[in-house]
């Protein structure tokens, strides 16, 4: 949801139509959603309205700001380490992320990465480096927008780099995405069910399913996106995802 465009007033018909539609758990997305101010509103007001009517309310932030929303789960995004991070965003905002994960006294702060050509050999070393910065780590794939495929990361890469998270996971790293998620995700051998999943857009609709749909062209081969992975297999009463959401959420 880009807020950001959004008045006060839209937000909360926004939030009550999420709700009367079944959703009981929502996250705030961007643009960056820490920006989103209306008059005297800010996002803490969103956020509290939010928390009023929904189980599990989430948040993911690029982390330049302080990270002191009152969310259930808060993930900050990060593209790399140092160097690479600063590069794939264009500013040197690196340290300054650092700083507020460490200053944050946040209960449920995540990291959030998004695996691309360019980060993918040090995504390893990335997650040893958060260990004990952060709670928990989720991965996703960079989704070519629009045959935009330089940042693409082939599916032969794509497996290998897969099996190296699954082995830290499987020896104590913070790595959050469910087994069965990680492994569905190596060849895109999952059935997408997408039917709990709304997504409000800029305009203040809600499209229920992908949320590629009327952002991008969708390419279901190329599909990264591990929470529509988990909620599908979680649909499909998967124990792993299931329990993974709880974790995550819960």
């Amino acid at each position: 949801m880009q807020a950001e465009d959004l008045r006060f007033e839209q937000v909360l018909d926004i939030l009550e139509r999420l709700y009367q539609r079944g959703n009981r758990l929502v996250v705030l997305e961007g643009g960056e959603p820490m920006l989103w101010k209306d008059g005297p509103y800010s996002i803490h007001d969103v956020v509290a309205a939010a928390r009023k009517k929904f189980f599990s309310v989430g948040m993911t932030t690029n982390g330049t700001l302080p990270l002191d929303v009152d969310v259930d789960t808060l993930w900050v995004s990060l593209d790399g380490l140092e160097a690479t991070h600063n590069a794939l965003r264009g500013a040197p905002i690196f340290s300054r992320i650092m700083d507020n994960i460490k200053r944050s006294q946040h209960p449920r702060l995540f990291a959030h990465i998004t695996i691309n050509s360019v980060n993918a050999a040090e995504i390893p070393e990335l997650i040893r480096f958060l260990q004990h910065k952060v709670r928990g780590i989720t991965v996703q794939f960079y989704y070519p927008y629009n045959h935009q495929d330089e940042l693409f990361l082939d599916f032969d890469r794509r497996e290998k780099l897969l099996e190296e998270i699954i082995q830290l996971k499987r020896t104590g790293f913070p790595v959050l995405n469910s087994f069965a998620a990680l492994q569905a995700l190596k060849r895109n051998t999952w059935r997408c069910d997408d039917r709990l999943i709304d997504n409000a857009n800029p305009d203040g609709s809600i499209t229920q399913g992908c949320y590629l749909k009327n952002r991008a062209d969708i390419d279901c081969s190329k599909c990264g996106f591990s929470p529509h992975t988990e909620i599908s297999l979680a649909c499909q009463v998967n124990l792993q995802s299931i329990l993974a959401g709880q974790r995550i959420f819960f």
